[in-house]
């Protein structure tokens, strides 16, 4: 495909790939704020009301495994009709029977299983159209997009939750996504950029054995899978310390996620402006001092909202400079096997956040000098993973042909 530059198609491939992703984000952030009620009103532990969360991210990521190689053979706008289809169906579950916590958990479940489509099917849009720095230019406004909905979603699922009940989020979720389902339905083109072919499952699993194996793989899409546990663990636990420790309501928590959502969009910004004058590596190891930065904060200050919000701020803002790097590095070695690419990243992501997320927020991280800790960590291990991986490089290039 002809490069091009991001002017020539920021109304077509942006805006699809902006709507597409969408519906995942909202069934992430939307309902954080409401955790510590649906604990109480249910009578469940908060150790058990993160298998909400849990639940979701896990049919999340699994379902990608299938989504991404499925547009690769028969093209994207079917899988993703298909995909938001059963994500309405898991919606309108949690809709009809929200006051069974098992109920709720099966709802999730499936809300999961469709959302993992829209995953996959927004970065596979935007690398059907674009190449090179265009590439990580269009995942950065991506980026953005993917900000704004975090902003936005816990302030109105808070609002809505303080004033109607949580029950009535799941309602709103539902008239969202029939509105999404109508304007894809209506608008969203094919952009695959090769003929359509049979979907082969054999052929696929060898093809993710190839890819789980592939080290360029691994270690592009690792930063994104160990910032986005810490963003999970951060988002389960910081509703009970603020709600519950200090005092906010649920109305009061989603105004406050205001603050470190918009730092996913200066991140993203950031990026943005400064991919034409540093590395990427550099450009990573800002993000990494960033983290560490917040979670020493986080170890030296006392229990408050100000130094809560503010360091999961800067956590947001490395996380935001840190996805479309990662997003750019992964794909762009990958043009004809994009969507399985994005698949198993994103299928080993939310696995990771699902399952070490839990069991993080079950056993080790429930205050903020447990948060500071894993801040740090999460940090050094990141910043591991770039020393390895350009040491494997350098020593790649230096042997004979």
């Amino acid at each position: 495909m002809k490069t091009e530059t991001i002017n020539a198609f920021k109304k077509t491939p942006l805006l699809l790939a902006m709507m597409i992703i969408a519906t995942g984000q909202v069934g992430v952030s939307i309902y954080l704020p409401s955790l510590p009620l649906i604990s109480h009103d249910l009578a469940v532990s908060q150790a058990q009301v993160q298998s909400i969360v849990t639940f979701f991210l896990i049919s999340f990521g699994l379902s990608q495994l299938f989504y991404g190689p499925l547009s690769d053979a028969i093209g994207r706008r079917p899988v993703f009709l298909a995909g938001q289809g059963v994500y309405l169906l898991g919606t309108l579950i949690c809709v009809l029977w929200a006051t069974s916590f098992e109920a709720l958990l099966f709802g999730r479940f499936l809300q999961g299983l469709g959302a993992g489509s829209a995953s996959v099917l927004g970065r596979s849009v935007l690398r059907d159209s674009y190449n090179g720095p265009d590439l990580t230019k269009a995942l950065s406004y991506l980026s953005i997009t993917a900000s704004i909905l975090p902003i936005i979603s816990p302030v109105f699922g808070g609002w809505v939750a303080y004033h109607f009940g949580w029950q009535s989020v799941f309602s709103a979720v539902l008239v969202y996504l029939i509105a999404i389902v109508t304007l894809g339905w209506k608008v969203l083109p094919e952009t695959l950029p090769y003929p359509k072919s049979r979907f082969n499952p054999i052929k696929v699993l060898k093809g993710y054995g190839e890819l789980i194996t592939c080290k360029q793989v691994i270690s592009s899409a690792s930063y994104n899978w160990i910032s986005y546990l810490g963003a999970v663990v951060s988002l389960s636990v910081l509703p009970f310390l603020l709600q519950k420790q200090l005092g906010m309501t649920v109305s009061d928590y989603g105004e406050a996620m205001i603050i470190p959502s918009a730092g996913l969009l200066v991140g993203s910004v950031m990026v943005n402006r400064l991919h034409k004058y540093f590395s990427q590596a550099r450009l990573l190891c800002i993000a990494f001092s960033l983290m560490v930065i917040a979670g020493v904060w986080l170890l030296i200050m006392p229990l408050s909202s100000l130094h809560l919000i503010g360091a999961f701020t800067l956590l947001t803002v490395a996380q935001g400079m840190s996805f479309p790097i990662s997003m750019s590095m992964l794909l762009e070695p990958h043009p004809n096997r994009v969507g399985a690419v994005s698949a198993l990243s994103g299928s080993i992501q939310m696995c990771i956040a699902g399952f070490f997320g839990e069991f993080l927020v079950r056993n080790f991280v429930s205050s903020q000098n447990d948060l500071g800790i894993f801040y740090c960590c999460t940090a050094m291990l990141m910043m591991t993973v770039l020393v390895l991986s350009r040491r494997s490089q350098a020593t790649t290039q230096t042997q004979p042909n």
